[in-house]
């Protein structure tokens, strides 16, 4: 979606931690919107588009790129890993990432992203030196079902909760995020429907 003249560019970034194992329990960032939104005086903006970027400032390159590919190790034949991280926005604070979905209330996206990676099998049986890997990304986004925006009149949650991705462990990682947005005035009725959406579901 091209920027129009109307709308702000706002950016943010978030820093957590993956544990020894590559786990990151359901953690939370706040993107500040106060100079934007005032249910007080109906102001809101609404959303467009959305970008997410996993960086690794630390591991150990000249890029700072993300591995992509969340574990490798050796596995018996027909046996692989799954790895996992799972990010969205929302006004609403999930205890458990295992809770959000594109159905969830106060959601605006969710970006999942899966590597699975195991060896390749020769025979049913006999497992090669080499892995087979598979990353898949999954983006459910307001663009469509929104396009002119999906409209928020409070602060944003940057959601972030991961499993097994053990070529990052032990390492701080940044999740840069990116919004197109237009500043917009909110209908009394509109208002209300945004207020009472939590309780639709």
């Amino acid at each position: 979606m091209a920027k129009n003249s109307g709308d702000v560019i706002l950016r943010d970034r978030m820093q957590f931690d993956f544990d020894g194992s590559g786990d990151r329990t359901t953690l939370y960032g706040r993107i500040d919107l106060s100079a934007y939104v005032n249910p007080v005086e109906r102001s809101g903006l609404a959303v467009k588009q959305m970008f997410f970027q996993l960086r690794s400032p630390n591991g150990g390159t000249n890029t700072g790129i993300f591995d992509p590919v969340g574990a490798i190790v050796s596995l018996g034949p027909e046996v692989s890993t799954l790895s996992s991280i799972k990010m969205w926005l929302s006004t609403r604070a999930y205890e458990n990432a295992v809770d959000v979905g594109i159905a969830s209330p106060d959601v605006l996206c969710v970006w999942e992203r899966n590597s699975v990676a195991g060896n390749t099998v020769y025979d049913g049986a006999t497992p090669s030196t080499s892995a087979s890997i598979l990353i898949r990304d999954h983006w459910y986004g307001p663009e469509d079902l929104h396009p002119s925006g999906y409209t928020v009149v409070s602060d944003l949650l940057v959601g972030i909760a991961a499993e097994k991705w053990a070529s990052e462990f032990d390492k701080t990682i940044e999740l840069d995020v990116v919004l197109i947005a237009e500043p917009v005035k909110v209908t009394t009725e509109r208002m209300n429907e945004i207020l009472s959406q939590a309780q639709d579901l």
